[in-house]
């Protein structure tokens, strides 16, 4: 708890000494005043000095709404002063008590059915009390949040408020599809919201494009702009590695500081280090790297994860190892996840489960992450019984959550090593039901080790999931093609050439630039 400052410090001290003498309105700006630092000790002064001597106004509530913590213990207050209001009759004639109210009832822990209920029963909406809901509900809301949020605005405009910039840029996250996104750009453009000085709605229409998969319109809405900041840039870059655009994104990174002189932050480098993988390209990765260590950016611990990262993912281990080995930032389970699956990935298993044993040594506590990341290692270096007893310890040992992706690693590692019975077992003792993945691996294990009788059970299932990799279902068709079973493998063809189980042509990269 903070001290008090001097000037509510002397005001609290002169109510103490006279309450009786003190007007409601004092009392009032000292509760505000205590309220943002002192969160239970307006509630105590309400209930000590102003309940039992006088009747309390709406703004008193409404400080003492704004002092309550987030916590299960306060929601026994905001139930108290809710009933408070309403016997007092103050709640529907103050539109900003009710809204202090639903505030409350939407911060942790959220009661959205109790703050819908209020909101409805309001006789006076604002817009304050719209936006407060869209951008507390939007996330909450039952069914799909984009209906509910784009529900929640209509509303808001047959209510008479218009919907202003906190609205739309609140409504831009739950917008599921351009023609949505297209709507509510016209609407702020009409509302002269993308002007010069406004960055917030520009700079939400350009991650809105981004994510729906128009990222043409997302740059068209970027060049529109008088001025662009950093977050605008960000959002771009961002949306163009989401999009597969990694060319655009390196270009669009550079064009921020070159041509707009606006220095990228944290955010945007961890951004542009994503495509910069993708590409394969080392020079590009060093370059990010060498401009954090300038503007004295590196050290944070996320973007040091995403060096290592990148350097492990396009063949520079070394230079990943280096960065884990700077004693000038803390490293946390991400960073030895990293290294631990850029040692996997380079087949040195060894060295993997060594670090995972360092990483367990030093004090870090595994995640389910960290445990794909060592059993992949496993899986590939043929360390079976290593595998195995890794997985019985983060499991057992350290209470990590088995996933399907670990068990399929187990089912793998099992299988590649002749234990396809074994694999079958373990199959049957998951805790949880096996997916395409686990049956994918199962299934790969049994053609390759020639176990008709595994080989049926694991594409059967496979089948009935109707779900998996493509080179899955092609193995379940040629499985049944060898049987004969010619009405399983037209079903199976066709569900691999039609929708997103399409299967990609392969292609291979070669990158003389490492190093």
């Amino acid at each position: 708890m903070r001290p008090l400052p001097a000037a509510v410090a002397s005001r609290l001290a002169g109510v103490l000494a006279d309450p009786a003498g003190v007007p409601l309105p004092v009392f009032n700006s000292l509760l505000s005043a205590l309220a943002a630092s002192h969160a239970h000790l307006p509630l105590h002064l309400f209930r000590r000095f102003i309940l039992p001597r006088r009747r309390p106004d709406a703004f008193t509530l409404s400080a003492l709404t704004s002092s309550l913590p987030s916590s299960a213990s306060a929601a026994a207050a905001a139930d108290a002063l809710h009933a408070f209001a309403l016997r007092l009759g103050l709640l529907h004639a103050d539109p900003v008590l009710a809204n202090s109210l639903l505030r409350l009832y939407l911060r942790p822990p959220a009661r959205p059915g109790l703050a819908r209920r209020l909101f409805d029963e309001m006789p006076a909406r604002t817009a304050s009390s719209y936006n407060t809901l869209i951008t507390r509900l939007h996330s909450r809301l039952p069914g799909s949040a984009d209906e509910g949020v784009w529900g929640l605005a209509r509303r808001m405009a047959e209510d008479g408020c218009a919907p202003d910039r906190f609205t739309v840029s609140a409504v831009l996250p739950a917008c599921a599809s351009a023609r949505r996104g297209r709507e509510l750009h016209c609407y702020a453009v009409r509302a002269g919201m993308c002007g010069a000085d406004d960055f917030h709605v520009s700079s939400g229409l350009v991650s809105m494009y981004c994510r729906v998969g128009r990222p043409d319109l997302a740059h068209a809405v970027l060049d529109g702009m008088e001025w662009r900041n950093v977050v605008s840039w960000t959002a771009m870059v961002g949306g163009y590695t989401e999009n597969g655009m990694f060319e655009g994104a390196v270009d669009a990174f550079r064009a921020m500081w070159l041509i707009d002189g606006i220095l990228p932050n944290t955010v945007a480098l961890i951004s542009v280090l994503s495509a910069v993988e993708a590409l394969s390209a080392i020079p590009g990765g060093k370059q990010v790297h060498g401009f954090a260590v300038r503007m004295a950016m590196y050290g944070e611990v996320s973007l040091s994860n995403a060096l290592i990262d990148t350097y492990a993912k396009c063949g520079a281990l070394h230079y990943a190892r280096r960065v884990f080995d700077d004693t000038s930032w803390c490293k946390d389970v991400i960073s030895w996840g990293a290294m631990i699956l850029g040692y996997g990935i380079h087949g040195m298993g060894v060295e993997a489960v060594a670090f995972f044993d360092q990483m367990l040594a030093s004090g870090v506590k595994p995640d389910s992450i960290v445990g794909l990341a060592v059993l992949s290692a496993c899986c590939r270096a043929g360390l079976v019984l290593k595998g195995l007893n890794i997985y019985n310890s983060i499991v057992k040992d350290h209470g990590v959550q088995p996933t399907e992706e670990m068990c399929a690693c187990i089912v793998d590692l099992l299988g590649r090593s002749g234990h396809v019975d074994h694999a079958l077992d373990f199959v049957k003792s998951m805790s949880l039901e096996p997916g395409p993945s686990v049956w994918g691996a199962l299934l790969d294990a049994s053609i390759t080790h020639s176990n008709k009788e595994i080989q049926d059970l694991a594409s059967k299932s496979l089948l009935r999931l109707g779900e998996g990799k493509p080179s899955d279902l092609v193995a379940v068709s040629n499985v049944n093609a060898s049987s004969e079973r010619w009405n399983l493998v037209e079903r199976v063809r066709s569900t691999i050439n039609q929708g997103p189980l399409k299967k990609k042509t392969g292609r291979s990269w070669v990158n003389s630039n490492i190093g």
